[in-house]
């Protein structure tokens, strides 16, 4: 694209400010630019489905449609975005026994990105934008899976992109489901015992309006186990 050519589709937009002493077109800055493709974007959808068990499934927002939506404006108004640089800040192998006892083994790894805005009109003016991602796998995708997760976000939040659903709604919904679903008395003795429903439902791979009875006091049995036995 020409120069000539990215100033008349700015200038289509109205992002240009005319001087009145010197009718000059005056480029935007990176500010401007940044904020006229906050303003054009959309609600990017949550349709990444994402299975933690054969029964079990949740929504997300994809990398491919977050970058659907970001490209296209980012050429019209001439920025250009990239991860400039990436360090691992966390890395262990998580160890999990289940009732069964047998131990499977998965990598966790946090990476943190530095994600850069740059003015394509004006290379040496840039914005930087940190985000992190984490990501586990028990084979070798954990760095691949927080890379994603972290440009993912980076995008998310730099553009103030909309998904649709509060996150934290959404999970106060799950609670309540699976609170009028178990009974009282267990759910009582759980939170005497300090157990987190939505940490066993991560370790059992359900959503959390999918526990059970018998899943929270087989948990609770475990508790007490470390315990000594104290209830």
């Amino acid at each position: 694209m020409t120069i000539e050519k990215a100033i008349k589709e700015l200038k289509d937009t109205g992002a240009f400010v005319m001087s009145e002493k010197e009718p000059e077109i005056i480029i935007p800055n990176l500010y401007t630019k940044l904020s006229l493709i906050t303003n054009d974007l959309q609600t990017v959808a949550k349709n990444l489905e994402v299975a933690i068990t054969k029964n079990a499934k949740y929504k997300a927002v994809g990398e491919a449609d977050v970058l659907r939506a970001v490209k296209p404006l980012e050429n019209k108004y001439r920025i250009y975005s990239f991860p400039v640089s990436r360090e691992i800040v966390e890395s262990n192998t998580l160890e999990s026994v289940d009732y069964n006892g047998n131990t499977k083994k998965q990598l966790f790894v946090r990476i943190k990105v530095v994600y850069r805005f740059v003015d394509i009109d004006k290379p040496d003016e840039f914005v930087d934008i940190t985000s992190y991602g984490d990501g586990i796998d028990s084979g070798d995708k954990s760095v691949g899976k927080a890379m994603t997760y972290a440009d993912k976000y980076a995008l998310l939040k730099a553009y103030k992109i909309v998904t649709g659903e509060d996150p934290d709604q959404e999970a106060s919904q799950e609670l309540k489901s699976v609170e009028s679903n178990l009974d009282k008395n267990l759910l009582i003795e759980a939170e005497n015992l300090n157990i987190d429903l939505n940490k066993v439902a991560v370790y059992l791979k359900k959503n959390v309006s999918a526990l059970t009875n018998d899943d929270l006091k087989k948990c609770i049995e475990q508790k007490r186990s470390v315990n000594g036995g104290v209830k």
